[in-house]
């Protein structure tokens, strides 16, 4: 199993006090109880209004009482467990532990021409079988979100399909809009058989979780409340993942974001316990700013980090786990502000605790994949790994003795405390140049981006898919019948 980011820093970080999550709760209730949420689901507000809520068929809107939340949270497992298809990459999402995911585009930075275009197929393949390559990439989300050389219709499985012929590692996903939810949800489920290898083997073993994305303000669309409902049916734990935009479709103050998309989660909560008492729920994030100035989204604002570290409380607050789609940049291309932008909330990430976080390869408000960031992210989570291990303190690493041993004016070059701590005590980069200048010049003095280009070339000339080829076979066939299908 991948421990993924543990250590004694994670969730060290707090925003909040449990005062502030205690306001946040009671205001989210209130939300729930006088305003409600909209469900455009007839079966959900049939199932509903016999729970006890105050149901208006009319405008379905759901008010909810405050028991009822109170009673779904409680039933909320506090971890959830996800199955990769090969053991080592088991994964136990649970407090002080984070592991750290891909991200999802539709262009891509081409890495032949540094020129921007649609994504295809193959760049999913390619960027699943990166991905699959990168030891501090714990789990996987298909690399795109739309391919530009299938038809739409079938964009979610084909999607969905070439991640799993390139990967072991586990999986989150969710709908892309091709058709209708349920006609999507049945291919999804179908090709999560195929690998589990039967229906009772995939509730018994689940190895994907499915994003549940409300509609922002207070809004459950009936796609999204179908997909919900048949995840929780067949056993994928679900992530509810407020899209909220600070200034437009929520308030511009944090803390009022705070209530709006806690009341979103609480009510999904709810929603997924009509379909089965307990089931295992993420409370998930991805909400920002609106630019104030432009009016554009803001993925790689530095609110949005802080968002997401309070949501890691909240999460902490309600003993269940948090998902984070995130970090993001506005930047168009690898660049210093990928860089920073991206660092700063994935170290917020990180030391608040947040639990499972997404971004890696992501750029301009992860519409844009680069194979080069995904690289130069992978280096940035060693950092972060390194981080969240913080400083230990005990007799060894005190190295009184050793310090004795050298004396005044010696060295530690040669001393067995060295070189029995020298592999463990630092972080070990596999990109960043440690060089002196000169050094650099006569090595080529290539950049970060063309240092991460040579992982990525050495990786799809060098590496295969790890599946195994019954199960490519199996997948390639349901391929087949997708297009006969449909023409």
């Amino acid at each position: 199993m991948l421990k993924g980011i543990k250590g004694y820093m994670n969730g060290s970080l707090k925003f909040l006090s449990h005062e502030d999550c205690e306001e946040i709760h009671n205001s989210s209730l209130e939300v729930l109880q006088d305003t409600g949420l909209r469900i455009e689901s007839k079966v959900a507000l049939d199932m509903l209004n016999e729970l006890g809520c105050e149901v208006d068929k009319r405008t379905s809107i759901v008010k909810f009482p405050s028991y009822l939340v109170e009673e779904c949270l409680k039933r909320s497992p506090s971890s959830i467990k996800l199955y990769g298809t090969n053991s080592k990459y088991d994964i136990n999402i649970k407090k002080r532990r984070t592991y750290i995911s891909t991200c999802s585009g539709y262009g891509i930075i081409d890495r032949n021409t540094d020129l921007v275009r649609d994504g295809l197929l193959s760049d999913v393949a390619e960027g699943t079988l990166v991905a699959e390559n990168l030891e501090n990439v714990h789990s996987i989300i298909p690399p795109f979100a739309g391919v530009s050389n299938v038809p739409h219709e079938l964009a979610t499985p084909l999607i969905l399909a070439e991640t799993l012929k390139n990967t072991n590692k586990t999986i989150e996903f969710y709908l892309t809009g091709g058709t209708s939810a349920d006609k999507e949800m049945d291919d999804i489920i179908e090709l999560c058989k195929i690998v589990a290898g039967s229906e009772s083997k995939l509730k018994k073993k689940p190895f994907m979780m499915f994003i549940i994305d409300p509609l922002p303000p207070l809004t459950y669309t009936e796609d999204q409340i179908t997909a919900l409902f048949r995840s929780v049916d067949v056993g994928l734990p679900a992530v509810i993942m407020p899209v909220a935009e600070g200034g437009a479709t929520a308030p511009v103050t944090l803390a009022g974001m705070l209530v709006q998309t806690n009341a979103e989660v609480l009510g999904g909560i709810v929603l997924a316990n009509l379909i089965k008492k307990g089931a295992p729920v993420m409370y998930g994030h991805t909400s920002t700013i609106m630019n104030m100035r432009t009016g554009v989204y803001s993925g790689g604002a530095v609110e949005m980090g802080i968002l997401g570290a309070c949501i890691s409380q909240l999460g902490t607050y309600y003993n269940i786990p948090t998902n984070g789609f995130y970090p993001m940049s506005d930047s168009h291309l690898p660049d210093q502000q990928a860089g920073y932008e991206k660092t700063i909330q994935w170290t917020l990430a990180t030391l608040s605790g947040m639990n499972y976080v997404s971004g890696v390869g992501n750029i301009e408000n992860a519409a844009l994949m680069s194979l080069e960031q995904m690289v130069i992210d992978n280096e940035i989570i060693g950092m972060l790994d390194r981080v969240s291990n913080g400083v230990q303190i005990d007799d060894e690493r005190l190295a009184v003795n050793a310090i004795s041993d050298v004396g005044p004016g010696g060295t530690f070059l040669q001393h067995t405390h060295t070189r029995n701590f020298i592999y463990s005590e630092y972080f070990d980069p596999k990109i960043s140049n440690k060089d002196s200048y000169n050094e650099w010049s006569k090595k080529g003095s290539w950049d970060v981006l063309k240092r991460s280009r040579e992982q990525v070339n050495r990786i799809l000339k060098n590496e295969i898919s790890p599946v195994d080829k019954d199960i490519i076979k199996e997948i390639e066939t349901f391929e087949n019948k997708l297009f006969k299908r449909n023409y």
